[in-house]
C-alpha cells in the first residue's frame, strides 16, 4: 500500500469515527471544547452578547439553567429587559438596547419559569414608556394613538410592539393566569392569522424565517393554537428543509433530526480553531453557518432531543 492510500485510509477512518460519535459524546465535546461564556452567561466568543436574550431564552426552554439565569439577570429593577446581564442597564452606551426579536427570548424564559413577577414588571414598564404616535389636533395633551415599545432608544422601529407581538403576549399572560392588557385583547390571535400563514410560505430564508419558527415553538410549549402553530412550522420547514430545528418542530426528535445535528455540528478530532459566531438555525442552511457554530446552538438541539416530551408534550 503506497503512502497516498495510507493517508486516505487514515482520513476515512477519522471521518467514520467522527460520524460514529453518539449524541451524548458529541454533547460532551460541545460543552467542554466549543461553547463560550461571557461571565456566567452562555454567549458567542469574545463576549459577543448583543443577541443574548433570544438564544438564552431558547436554551432556557430546552432545560439549560445557566441560560434561564442569564435572561432573568437581564431585567432591571424597573422591569425593562436589556440584551444581556452585562448590558443591564445601559446597553454599554449603545443604541437599540432591545428588539422584538429579543422579546421572544424573554417570553420563552417567562413561560419556562412561570415568572409572574418578571412578566408584571415588564408590562408595567412597557405601559409607562409608550409614546404618542398621533396627537389630537384639538387637544395638545391628548393622544389618538399610542405606540408601545420594548426599548426607548431604537433607531429603526425595532422595539415597537406589533399586533402579532401583542397576540403572543396575550397567550403568555393567559398561560400565567394574568389579566390581559387592552392591547392584548385588541390583537388576540393575530399571531396565527391567515396573513402570518401566508408570509411563512414566502419568508426569506434566514433570521426572519427563524423568528416564525421561534414564535410557533413558544405557542407549542404552551399548547396554544396548536393546529395553526404546527401549520406555520411546517411551512417554515418547507422553506428550508436543511434546518434541523425546523425539522424537529414538524417531526419531533426523529433519527433524521439527530443525524442532521451530528452531521452539522462540530466533531471531536476536527480542527476546533473556528470562530464561535453563529446560532446556526437562524441562518439559511445553504450558507453552512454551522462551520462557525457558537456551540450553544448544538447544545440546544441536544437538549431538545433529550427533553422533547416534557417541552412539547
Amino acid at each position: 500500500m503506497n503512502l497516498l492510500k495510507i493517508i486516505m485510509s487514515i482520513v476515512l477512518l477519522s471521518a467514520a469515527h467522527a460520524q460514529a460519535q453518539s449524541l451524548e459524546e458529541s454533547e460532551t465535546y460541545w460543552r467542554n471544547e466549543v461553547v463560550r461564556y461571557c461571565g456566567a452567561t452562555p454567549s458567542k466568543e469574545d463576549c459577543d452578547d448583543g443577541d443574548s436574550i433570544i438564544f438564552n431564552g431558547l436554551l432556557c426552554m430546552s432545560g439549560e439553567e445557566a441560560a434561564c439565569s442569564a435572561v432573568q439577570a437581564s431585567q432591571d429593577e424597573n422591569g425593562q429587559f436589556w440584551r444581556s446581564p452585562r448590558r443591564n442597564p445601559g446597553n454599554l452606551g449603545q443604541d437599540n438596547s432591545f428588539s422584538r426579536d429579543q422579546t421572544l427570548g424573554a417570553l420563552l424564559y417567562i413561560v419556562k419559569k412561570r415568572d409572574v413577577d418578571a412578566a408584571q414588571r415588564w408590562l408595567s414598564w412597557i405601559n409607562d414608556n409608550k409614546t404618542c404616535s398621533i396627537k389630537n389636533p384639538f387637544n395638545s395633551k391628548a393622544c389618538i394613538l399610542h405606540l408601545y415599545r420594548v426599548c426607548r432608544d431604537d433607531t429603526d422601529g425595532r422595539c415597537t410592539m406589533t399586533p402579532a407581538t401583542w397576540a403572543l403576549f396575550k397567550r403568555v399572560w393567559d398561560f400565567l393566569g394574568l389579566p390581559a392588557h387592552k392591547e392584548m385583547n385588541k390583537h388576540e390571535t393575530l399571531d396565527v392569522g391567515d396573513l402570518e400563514i401566508e408570509t411563512a410560505e414566502r419568508e426569506p430564508r434566514g433570521y426572519t424565517l427563524h423568528l416564525k419558527a421561534v414564535s410557533s415553538f413558544l405557542r407549542l410549549t404552551m399548547q396554544s393554537s396548536v393546529e395553526r402553530s404546527r401549520l406555520i412550522a411546517s411551512k417554515v420547514y418547507n422553506r428550508d428543509q436543511g434546518n434541523p430545528f425546523f425539522q424537529l418542530l414538524v417531526e419531533g426528535p426523529s433519527s433524521q433530526v439527530v443525524d442532521k445535528v451530528l452531521a452539522y455540528c462540530p466533531k471531536p478530532g476536527q480542527n476546533n480553531e473556528f470562530r464561535r459566531f453563529q446560532w446556526s438555525w437562524e441562518r439559511d442552511s445553504d450558507q453552512q453557518p454551522w462551520l462557525e457554530s457558537m456551540g450553544w446552538d448544538c447544545v440546544f438541539m441536544a437538549n431538545m432531543i433529550h427533553n422533547y416530551g416534557s417541552i412539547l408534550p
